[in-house]
């Protein structure tokens, strides 16, 4: 992006904003930055949803191919009860398992959901304080990666970006 070039005294064109066509190319320019903003936290969710669908997957065939077995054996009753209850918590470990990750996919989903509120604040918003946050967010992002971790974490929370 070119600096506005302005002729020596020529006060009516100071006066003019800027042409849409720059504040968009700003924009894109600036959102081509916030592209691993929005794109890590979304890979984290994908991954912790693939993970779930996977284990889902692995026990219930385990608990089908127990089924079939338990049907196609002649079990006394005993056995048969005792089959069907580590079955029953076979299940109920997947039960506790499934709301685990889906606590674990719901935070992840509001992290998403607050980053992409943040990158909408752009159009609406008065775009100093939006590169204010983003300058402050690229500090904590900073002071995480040089291991200030409490300087960072005060930083966030004194401008409220956890």
């Amino acid at each position: 992006m070119e600096p506005d070039v302005l002729t020596n005294g020529n006060t009516a064109q100071a006066a003019i904003p800027p042409s849409p066509v720059r504040l968009n190319d700003h924009l894109s320019e600036s959102l081509k930055l916030e592209d691993q903003f929005i794109k890590v936290p979304f890979e984290h969710l994908k991954k912790s949803m693939r993970t779930s669908t996977r284990t889902v997957e692995k026990e219930m065939n385990a608990v089908m191919t127990g089924v079939a077995e338990a049907a196609e054996k002649d079990m006394s009753k005993e056995e048969a009860v005792q089959h069907l209850t580590s079955l029953v918590s076979r299940l109920q470990g997947l039960k506790r398992k499934l709301d685990e990750s889906n606590k674990s996919e719901q935070l992840k989903v509001q992290k998403c959901r607050a980053r992409l509120d943040h990158l909408s604040m752009l159009r609406t918003e008065n775009r100093h304080e939006w590169n204010n946050t983003r300058v402050k967010r690229i500090l904590v992002d900073y002071m995480l990666r040089l291991s200030y971790y409490d300087t960072a974490m005060k930083l966030a929370e004194s401008c409220n970006i956890q």
